[in-house]
């Protein structure tokens, strides 16, 4: 029995859905960050990151409605977060060690060293009609980042089997199951994408598909970024997505980066068409990145980091490579769905009891739920229930009282959690939809 953490009144109502449970997939040994704010303590310390923000609280402590009107006993919890100044990227779940040796610093991050035969070719942007909605194509992303010691080699065609037959984009509704992170530390990306598939898989599929041409047509709702998250504005970014994808040279067949996983290239396609998006980005949203590029170089040289980034902002693939804080893991949400995102906190103290609750009627509502893990106290330390520090993971359900996880490795996920065990392991910020 779960007496210390539920309420009387918080009991499931009859008709509370739950997702399916994940299912282990055997693959390699995924690797630790070694560097990042995420892995030695950020900038915000785990420990006082609930009191970095003061949640605006009512008059009196009554509950209120949400949005629908209807009587919600837990509405003073789920207020918008605003995103603390300087509050840097939170998940750097890698898939190997980085490299503990100096790169040497290029002039220009952009610069590729290789040959003009496997040199990215530029990239086209421009207006394809009088609509509202931004049109690029995306062709090759910046893939090599000097301060990783195992980015990809160069761009192959993985997608192609040995027949000469393409993986298909989709086969039947997406799943989350079919979203798999590869070697860019973007696990907040790819654990919305998995989230959003078991949701809302109509968001997916409608959001992807082959041309005749073989391009992929990719269309991504057009956001304007708030204090406490994102909202959409109506319009559409649609981008042209070759099928070119970075590749390592030891496994040319299989995609570096987000993997064609189950037998579908979806979520390799959209992975690309993120990492293209910084092509139709606004000014405003240029300079909130290089903004936090700064920030992320600041802390490196702060805290002594073994490979310190610095250099121009990267884009591309190396920009994902970098991490989201849950601001911008709202912002993916958004773009995915076309429905408002925010960040809110979990109840703490006494009111931690709610915690699976809110849960609950999140994901009753079909509502994505993505949290992450705290850093590391002390070099070295495992964190329990084999969750891996600074990453992200997707709430799929409570069961039995307890908070499952699903890793977006697709394996080794983390083992169900009483609510105490999440509360004391997991950031206190999680990113939604209202």
């Amino acid at each position: 029995m779960e007496l210390r953490y539920r309420h009387p009144a918080d009991e499931p109502s009859a008709d509370a859905a739950r997702p399916p449970d994940h299912r282990e997939t055997p693959r390699d040994t995924p690797r630790q960050a070694s560097r990042g704010p995420a892995d030695t303590g950020q900038q915000t310390p785990d420990s006082s990151e609930r009191s970095t923000v003061t949640r605006p609280q009512p008059a009196d402590a009554r509950p209120v409605k949400d949005n629908a009107g209807r009587y919600d006993a837990d509405a003073e919890f789920k207020r918008g977060i605003p995103k603390p100044p300087g509050y840097l990227p939170d998940d750097t779940g890698r898939l190997s060690p980085r490299s503990t040796a100096t790169a040497d610093r290029p002039i220009e991050l952009h610069h590729d060293p290789r040959t003009p035969q496997e040199a990215p070719r530029p990239s086209e942007v421009r207006d394809l009609d009088k609509g509202d909605a931004p049109r690029a194509v995306v062709d090759r992303p910046t893939i090599h980042d000097p301060f990783d010691d195992n980015p990809p080699d160069r761009y192959g065609d993985p997608l192609t089997r040995s027949d000469g037959s393409r993986t298909p984009c989709l086969d039947g509704p997406p799943r989350r199951e079919q979203t798999r992170q590869g070697w860019a530390g973007d696990c907040g990306l790819i654990a919305a994408l998995g989230s959003v598939a078991a949701h809302r898989p109509d968001d997916i599929a409608s959001r992807v598909r082959l041309d005749p041409d073989g391009t992929y047509r990719v269309s991504f709702s057009e956001v304007r970024r708030t204090d406490s998250g994102a909202v959409p504005t109506g319009n559409s970014i649609e981008l042209a997505v070759t099928s070119d994808l970075p590749v390592h040279d030891e496994n040319p067949d299989t995609p570096a980066c987000a993997k064609a996983e189950d037998g579908t290239a979806w979520c390799a396609v959209l992975e690309k068409g993120l990492a293209g998006m910084d092509q139709t980005w606004t000014t405003e949203r240029r300079v909130a990145w290089l903004d936090g590029w700064a920030g992320l170089c600041a802390w490196d040289k702060a805290n002594n980091a073994k490979n310190p980034r610095s250099g121009p902002a990267p884009d591309g693939y190396v920009r994902l490579n970098q991490g989201t804080s849950p601001w911008e893991r709202a912002e993916a949400l958004t773009q995915l769905t076309g429905q408002e995102a925010v960040v809110r906190e979990f109840p703490v103290g006494r009111e931690e009891w709610r915690i699976n609750r809110i849960i609950r009627a999140q994901l009753a509502d079909s509502k994505p739920m993505l949290v992450s893990s705290r850093a590391q106290s002390y070099d070295q330390e495992r964190l329990p229930h084999n969750l891996e520090p600074g990453h992200v993971y997707e709430v799929t359900s409570v069961d039995k009282g307890k908070i499952m996880l699903r890793n977006p490795w697709n394996h080794k996920h983390p083992e169900p959690l009483e609510t105490d065990e999440f509360a004391r392991n997991m950031r206190p910020w999680y990113t939604t939809l209202t």
